[in-house]
């Protein structure tokens, strides 16, 4: 995410119940902070958003050797755009930024991390 509102992702996974999907997009868009009332958390969110899709992949499921011996591969296609709302955590090296992944209830957390 750059200064300017937009935004570069790489193979990053689906949110919540698409997360089960296991596609993976990398593409371009924006950001936003924002204060309106979105996602599991109170306070400030992020909304990232891909509106140009460059390249997408699949996630090998722990079961994969099992769907490809009975025929079961139901790999849905990556969307051409997605958005993500991002939650915000406090840390005492700055922000962190994540979102629930599977069913959000069980608050499964994938974190997000800066390239290198």
């Amino acid at each position: 995410m750059r200064a300017d509102g937009t935004a570069a992702v790489k193979r990053l996974d689906g949110q919540e119940f698409d997360f089960d999907s296991r596609w993976r997009i990398s593409g371009t868009g924006t950001w936003e902070l924002t204060d309106r009332p979105m996602g599991w958390s109170d306070g400030q969110h992020v909304f990232l958003n891909v509106t140009r899709r460059t390249s997408s992949a699949w996630r090998e499921s722990a079961d994969a050797a099992d769907e490809v011996a009975i025929g079961g591969d139901s790999r849905e296609p990556a969307p051409d755009s997605y958005t993500w709302t991002l939650e915000l955590e406090r840390r005492k090296k700055g922000l962190a930024l994540y979102f629930f992944y599977s069913d959000p209830d069980n608050r499964n957390a994938y974190y997000l991390e800066k390239a290198r």
